[in-house]
């Protein structure tokens, strides 16, 4: 079966719990919000395929879990993935503040990163 696409981008969705990662990727991938809140249990994905400059680009997106006892897990994705965003809750001042920890970690596999704020792009 022949590829559907011409060119593929794996991006990571990088922030604490609760920031809401999983809600851009819903709301990019599937033009959806969810409200409720579950936390993302290890790593997940979705992808979408846009049309550039009559380029198909199949963007896969890695969703990980905020929470600490996940980072292990989460690391071993930084390598494989040509982006990062780094999402933080303009509302939370801590999750704000844990962007330089997540950057670190980022900066030790030289990739380059984005900080998005998620408050303002999932409503």
């Amino acid at each position: 079966m022949a590829k559907q696409y011409d060119v593929l981008f794996r991006l990571l969705l990088l922030g604490d719990s609760g920031v809401g990662k999983t809600c851009l990727l819903c709301r990019f991938t599937d033009n959806e919000f969810h409200p409720s809140h579950i936390s993302t249990i290890g790593v997940d994905f979705k992808m979408k395929t846009l049309e550039i400059d009559g380029i198909k680009v199949r963007i896969q997106i890695w969703d990980t879990a905020g929470q600490e006892r996940y980072q292990t897990i989460t690391k071993q994705y930084y390598r494989r993935a040509q982006g990062i965003f780094l999402v933080y809750d303009i509302t939370s001042e801590r999750s704000f503040q844990h962007i330089m920890k997540w950057a670190s970690d980022v900066d030790e596999v030289k990739l380059w990163s984005l900080n998005l704020s998620s408050r303002l792009f999932c409503f």
